[in-house]
């Protein structure tokens, strides 16, 4: 069982500070030693106390130095390639997070802009004939797929039909027609 979450805060006794600060820094040199010898990978640890002015570094001041130097000769694009950062991580996921919602933003502009339209040529305000042929492609794209959508809402609401069977009967089990449809072509005009 792990040791339980300890809440960060400052320590105001002095004596005490000390104590948690060696404490803390054996741990963590512990860890960096272990991660250096199961992962067959070189690291270091610098620790500077500003107010005193003390430097602690582990393995040694050589090999940390060495270590700097080695990572200071990378290219810059190599250097950059490598670094696995916190705060690069933090901004990489709030950066695909509000891409995500600017994506979603997008979509449902979309989707009131065409249904704006659809509302606009039942009302009158724009006539089929009006529309230029990106608006008449976006039109047909958009009424595809939002019949696709609700034929699959109602499918999943009357999962025993098929999608052969009409929803339209009449008492009989017959299929309503209305003026100017035909059973024979499915509902479209003869002509």
């Amino acid at each position: 069982m792990g040791r339980p979450k300890v809440k960060l805060a400052w320590v105001e006794e002095r004596k005490r500070r000390a104590t948690v600060c060696q404490r803390r820094m054996k741990e963590l040199i512990q860890m960096a030693e272990e991660l250096t010898i199961v992962c067959d990978m070189s690291a270091c640890l610098v620790f500077y106390n500003r107010k005193n002015g003390k430097l602690v570094v582990w393995p040694s001041l050589e090999e940390a130095q060495s270590l700097i130097d080695c990572y200071n000769a990378l290219p810059e694009t190599e250097r950059n390639m490598k670094a696995d950062d916190e705060e690069s991580s933090f901004i990489k996921t709030i950066t695909k997070e509000i891409e995500k919602k600017l994506e979603l933003s997008r979509k449902a502009i979309k989707e009131l802009k065409m249904d704006n339209l659809m509302l606009q040529i039942k009302n009158g305000s724009r006539m089929i004939a009006d529309l230029s042929q990106t608006e008449i492609e976006k039109l047909k794209s958009y009424a595809s797929k939002k019949i696709a959508y609700y034929d699959r809402e109602l499918r999943k609401q009357h999962p025993n039909t098929s999608g052969n069977e009409p929803f339209l009967e009449d008492d009989n089990g017959e299929m309503k027609t209305y003026e100017g449809e035909s059973s024979e072509s499915d509902g479209a005009d003869n002509t």
